[in-house]
């Protein structure tokens, strides 16, 4: 990990010289969530190796609600990726899946982001207002966001709530 965490450092250094308008600093991880739990708006973009990314993006997700509201996207120069944001507890469990009681905000909200990647910025913020509609009014919510609504009535309200 020292190899890799110094390879990944030094290259961050190099990258930010190129951009002296852009405020660069460096935090260990562990201060990182601590900081992200007590001051989260000192933060506004992190780039992060996948392991700290993944610690980082739980405590958000944590912070936002749960892992079942917090969207993702992995931004490449070729080609990107939009799925859940953090750790897949809420949907990664067949028996949750089976039973139809995973949270699918956060998955549509990563279509919304990726929706905005592929310049549909209406069409996303149409789905990102629906779903904050539905979840605001709290008729349809999953379990873990304190209802007791299935994936589907969820996904049936939020479907509603476009037309």
């Amino acid at each position: 990990m020292k190899l890799a965490d110094g390879l990944f450092l030094e290259s961050c250094r190099e990258v930010a010289t190129k951009y002296p308008g852009i405020k660069y600093s460096e935090i260990i991880v562990d201060n990182c969530c601590m900081q992200l739990v007590s001051k989260p708006e000192q933060f506004d973009v992190m780039v992060t190796p996948n392991l700290y990314g993944n610690l980082v993006a739980n405590t958000a997700a944590g912070i936002a609600g749960g892992t079942g509201v917090m969207p993702g996207g992995n931004v490449g120069a070729d080609h990107a990726v939009f799925e859940q944001g953090a750790s897949a507890g809420n949907v990664g469990s067949e028996e949750i899946v089976a039973q139809n009681k995973a949270n699918p905000v956060a998955l549509l909200l990563s279509s919304a982001m990726m929706l905005r990647h592929l310049k549909f910025p209406s069409f996303a913020d149409r789905l990102e207002i629906a779903v904050k509609w539905v979840i605001s009014e709290g008729k349809y919510r999953t379990k873990d966001l304190g209802g007791g609504s299935t994936t589907q009535e969820v996904v049936d309200s939020v479907i509603a709530a476009l037309d």
